[in-house]
């Protein structure tokens, strides 16, 4: 019995010490601050959020929790990219709005997103689609949209009857069939992606060793909440845009530019290189896409965000990106063969961009924004 209590009264302080580590750190949001809580002070206390960035927030996370907390499906969706994050619901004049962005977003977060849409009954009236080349290359994908895996699954699963049809002139009738039967299989198990509490990571050495690293750097997860909509810090919106830190909002253009020119120099642009051919298979399904949100209702519009001239110059220039010129091509037919809006384009010059209306290399800044997001004839 001693000889219990002595392992007891050793062991016991060494729990109390993992426990206190990770709900401290809570690097993951699973004890002390949830996605949960930030969503619903999001969602239904109409609170702006300040803090994530700092926290190295997961924002496919947030995203989730943020939808299941809304009750009813917006007028307008944004989704996309870091490079459509800023159209806020003041610009589109209705405070019944969503915007999806999610950074490093690659087509299988695109399928995710509209996936989360349908099983929570929360199709748009209009979805704004941003469409960066970089979504149909497939040597640069990354695999943060494995966090909402199913989802994406789920949601090429629906679109294959109508790819299909699409591919082999079937009547689109079969493919909306087949997309049906397919959705009421796939409802049945419905995703489960916990953004609440997780009690088992108290206790958790995994978490523990990860949590106890960033002691020394005086890193955690911790959050504020305010009407603000800009603050110094990077700032999540309530309806799901955001505000770039104070220090970005203020660039000076001579760094962007030689930002650039460094990017140039390396012959980098992202997520374009070792682009040598369009990914066919997501194309098909971007148009399937399309089709399955035109037949439930939804007013699709394609927007092209552009580069800066600086870069849209280097492009035209150099062979191994002119590859960004033919998804452009592409995406206007799929427009015109859809009746789907188009927007914007690659081209800065549609927009009168300058080097001056960016953040970085590849952001516009949010005043600008809508000047980018111009009807385009598709004539």
């Amino acid at each position: 019995m001693k000889k219990w209590c002595k392992v007891l009264l050793f062991i016991f302080p060494l729990l109390c010490m993992v426990a206190a580590v990770n709900w401290y750190v809570d690097s993951y949001a699973y004890l002390r601050v949830t996605y949960d809580q930030i969503g619903e002070q999001m969602a239904v206390h109409s609170r702006n959020v300040e803090g994530l960035e700092e926290s190295d927030f997961n924002d496919r996370n947030l995203l989730l929790a943020c939808l299941k907390q809304q009750e009813e499906a917006k007028e307008v969706i944004v989704a996309g990219s870091s490079r459509v994050m800023n159209f806020d619901h003041g610009m589109f004049g209705t405070e019944s709005f969503y915007n999806t962005g999610l950074s490093e977003s690659t087509f299988k977060d695109l399928l995710a997103v509209v996936g989360i849409l349908q099983l929570n009954g929360q199709m748009p009236e209009k979805m704004i689609i941003g469409v960066d080349a970089f979504l149909f290359n497939m040597s640069h994908n990354n695999d943060r949209w494995m966090e909402l895996e199913e989802y994406a699954v789920y949601m090429e699963e629906q679109l294959k009857g109508i790819a299909e049809a699409d591919q082999y002139g079937v009547d689109p009738a079969v493919g909306v069939e087949r997309t049906e039967a397919g959705a009421d299989t796939a409802t049945r198990v419905i995703p489960q992606i916990n953004t609440g509490r997780d009690h088992a990571k108290w206790l958790s050495l995994d978490y523990f060793r990860y949590n106890v690293a960033l002691l020394p750097e005086r890193k955690r997860f911790m959050v504020s909440y305010t009407k603000d909509w800009e603050t110094e810090q990077y700032l999540k919106h309530y309806d799901g845009s955001i505000a770039y830190q104070r220090s970005l909002r203020e660039v000076d253009v001579k760094d962007v530019e030689e930002l650039t020119r460094q990017s140039i120099e390396e012959q980098v642009v992202y997520r374009m290189t070792d682009f040598h051919e369009i990914d066919e298979r997501s194309m098909e399904l971007f148009a399937a896409l399309i089709t399955y949100l035109q037949e439930r209702g939804v007013e699709v519009i394609l927007y092209l965000p552009p580069y800066s001239p600086m870069m849209y110059e280097y492009i035209g220039s150099a062979d191994q990106f002119q590859i960004t010129f033919q998804v452009e091509e592409r995406i206007r037919q799929i427009a015109a063969d859809k009746n789907a809006a188009l927007y914007g384009s690659y081209d800065p010059a549609g927009c009168g961009l300058e080097m001056t209306d960016l953040y970085d290399i590849y952001h516009v800044k949010t005043e600008k924004m809508m000047d980018t997001f111009y009807p385009v004839s598709l004539q």
